[in-house]
């Protein structure tokens, strides 16, 4: 047999050293043990190790650790090697998850900066993750993964950072707002309908129709002395708006003028008589005159208590529908709503059907706008089309 070089005997070495696996077995437990020389001296000997422990009986696996020791070299006065007996650093960490992140930052599969959770294969997360992947998720299982993630901030951050993340969060608002346009729609076109029970709970939901946030009920019941506003909103540039609910059923939402009507039966031109807001629309407009005349007279203390500047304060009257108006079209009663709205300045008369198609309008339009930069971006993205290329070498 030929004689080994010093060099190829250092090669078998090491090689024995690095990899060594040790096998352990009683009546009731069995022990694998696999582990790999790092550092083999000669001031410090450092090993790694994977310890699978089972039951010796069935074979099923009862738990892994990963560890991590370092023995320190003899002196020479005490005869040299190393004290195996006891080492001077040892670290080790248990189960799965924690091992199966280790083997993920060695092999470099951490590749961007943030947070990471390990998902065990086999469980309903994962489960969850493998059909998003392959655009297999059922609606309830989306669902579900949305609300986890809505309870979680740090999944919230990062859906927020994401640009497929956020087109995710504004089609599930979308949505939403959709379904509660459809909803207000079916109340107000209901005859039997109430402003207090079905009207007001429902649009005290919906303030973003009306582009500002809501007070809340206790500075909603407390701004003014005897006033109770149905939805005091506070708009972008701070001032205060309030919202007065009436019914959707008014069938006088709109009138012939009783004067102008007498005079036209006389002389017989009935159908130039002008048309004005009925008895129950300017009630209402006067009603909110007592609530601005209010909120005048108090805007220092209502800014002090509340930060409110109710000193530019305006106004919505929500009332009526066209389909509930006795013997005028649709074209009538916008257009005498219209007039009317043009002499005044902080109060606007509205009706519900025009509040409603006028969101619809608003949600279209985002709507499209989203489609449009996602056409722009698969565009930009997409693959190149081989007829704009030049007749010419790529260098």
């Amino acid at each position: 047999m030929p004689s080994l070089t010093p060099e190829e005997t250092d090669n078998i070495s090491r090689e024995l050293l690095v990899r060594v696996t040790q096998h352990y077995r009683d009546d009731a437990t069995v022990m694998d043990v696999q582990s790999v020389t790092v550092h083999p001296g000669p001031k410090a000997w450092k090993t790694v190790s994977l310890v699978t422990i089972g039951d010796a009986s069935t074979g099923e696996i009862r738990s892994r650790e990963f560890r991590a020791q370092t023995w320190s070299a003899k002196s020479l006065s005490e005869g040299g090697g190393y004290d195996f007996e006891k080492a001077t650093n040892r670290w080790h960490c248990e189960g799965d998850e924690e091992i199966e992140g280790i083997r993920m930052l060695l092999n470099n599969e951490f590749t961007e900066a943030g947070k990471y959770k390990i998902i065990p294969a086999g469980t309903d997360a994962a489960a969850l993750v493998d059909q998003l992947s392959q655009g297999q998720l059922s609606g309830s299982d989306a669902v579900a993964l949305i609300e986890l993630a809505g309870s979680q901030p740090d999944l919230v951050a990062a859906l927020a950072s994401s640009p497929r993340g956020v087109l995710v969060a504004e089609a599930v608002e979308l949505e939403r707002r959709r379904q509660q346009l459809e909803e207000l729609r079916r109340v107000v076109e209901d005859p039997s309908s109430s402003e207090r029970d079905d009207i007001h709970p429902l649009v005290k939901q919906m303030t973003w129709i009306f582009g500002g946030d809501y007070l809340g009920e206790n500075r909603r019941k407390s701004l003014t002395v005897g006033d109770v506003l149905d939805v005091p909103l506070l708009r972008p540039d701070g001032a205060l708006h309030i919202v007065e609910l009436k019914g959707a059923n008014i069938p006088k939402l709109i009138e012939q003028y009783r004067g102008a009507k007498d005079r036209a039966v006389v002389t017989g031109e009935i159908e130039n008589v002008p048309l004005v807001v009925g008895v129950e629309a300017n009630r209402a407009v006067g009603q909110v005159m007592g609530y601005l005349t209010h909120l005048d007279e108090s805007r220092d203390t209502i800014y002090a208590k509340f930060k409110v500047d109710a000193r530019r304060a305006s106004a919505t009257v929500l009332i009526g529908h066209p389909d509930f108006v006795d013997g005028y079209s649709r074209e009538e009663v916008d257009e005498t709503i219209r007039v009317f709205n043009s002499h005044h300045a902080r109060i606007q008369l509205r009706h519900y059907a025009e509040l409603i198609e006028g969101a619809e309008r608003a949600l279209a339009l985002t709507h499209n706008d989203d489609l449009d930069e996602q056409s722009a971006a698969a565009e930009a993205w997409g693959p190149p089309d081989p007829s704009s290329w030049a007749d010419e070498p790529p260098f």
